[in-house]
């Protein structure tokens, strides 16, 4: 199975999961679906580990990422989207006042 259908099914799944929390289904019906999503999120696992075996730089690639596995590499590692934000305020503070003193000259 490709990522992308992969992918695909998975949105399948969870819109299946959502109308069945919003109606009256029974726990056999329930532990189906759940029983399915569990399946298929081994699936991802066993394509993650053939692909691992050929080409790790390609895995640690973002298309291969879940949102979660994303968030949690990204704090491990040390990066934080905050940061960016702060050094971009500091720039514009800076900036912005280089330009106020530029206009007192002129």
């Amino acid at each position: 199975m490709e990522y992308g259908h992969w992918v695909e099914e998975q949105n399948r799944q969870t819109c299946e999961l959502r109308t069945a929390l919003n109606t009256q289904i029974t726990d056999v019906e329930l532990r189906i679906l759940v029983d399915s999503g569990m399946s298929h999120y081994s699936d991802l696992f066993r394509m993650k580990a053939r692909v691992a075996k050929t080409d790790v730089f390609y895995l640690m690639s973002g298309m291969w990422k879940t949102s979660a596995e994303h968030l949690f590499l990204s704090w491990i590692g040390g990066f934080r989207p905050s940061e960016l934000l702060k050094l971009y305020l500091e720039i514009c503070d800076e900036v912005c006042l280089a330009m106020l003193w530029f206009d007192e000259l002129i």
